[in-house]
């Protein structure tokens, strides 16, 4: 008898393969259809990591704690997705054969995906501080088309984007309860009592 547990997982692999291959071209692509997923692949990203630059650099933004706290979080979140691929190593679809690679790409773990992660995060961040929100969605809605891109490209599976999607939420989450934390300051406790 299978467990619930193993039947579900079964269940979400056999789902995440069908939408694979409803994005994933069996055959290759022409090479301006490839030209274009390889630039939405990296190139969101690029665009997110040139902005938080900006911030960093701009003093007169006055943002840079904002940007500062939404690297920090991306290299943090970063580091969790590694240990997940240490606990869970899933194949790439070209790896496990469900799919060619239409990019050279290296044949570590798939999940989650750290290019959606780090600009999920990042737009997660930037949610959090009123100045930077519309720029957060901006970035945010980048991220479809990076999702697409390397689904396409045959190097994740829709179930890694989900997995992005999960861990740029816990680091939101995880956020705002910083960002909300009241500053403490040290209470001065006089020594001289009265005579």
């Amino acid at each position: 008898m299978t467990s619930p547990i193993s039947g579900f997982g079964t269940l979400a692999y056999a789902v995440d393969l069908r939408l694979f291959h409803a994005i994933h071209p069996s055959t290759p692509p022409s090479s301006a259809m490839l030209q274009v997923a390889r630039g939405l692949a990296d190139g969101p990203l690029i665009l997110t990591a040139a902005f938080l630059g900006t911030m960093l650099m701009v003093p007169r933004w006055s943002m840079r704690s904002t940007a500062l706290k939404a690297s920090v979080a991306a290299a943090a979140t970063l580091l969790a997705n590694l240990i997940i691929g240490l606990i869970w190593d899933r194949a790439r679809p070209f790896v496990a054969g469900a799919g060619q690679a239409w990019v050279s790409h290296a044949a570590t773990g798939s999940f989650p995906s750290d290019h959606l992660t780090a600009q999920w995060v990042i737009a997660g961040m930037l949610l959090l501080d009123r100045r930077t929100r519309a720029w957060s969605l901006a970035i945010a809605l980048l991220g479809l088309p990076m999702a697409w891109a390397r689904i396409y490209l045959g190097v994740h599976y829709p179930g890694d984007m989900l997995g992005a999607l999960a861990m740029g939420a816990l680091a939101m989450w995880i956020g705002w309860g910083w960002l909300r934390r009241p500053a403490t300051t040290p209470a001065i406790v006089s020594s001289s009592s009265p005579t």
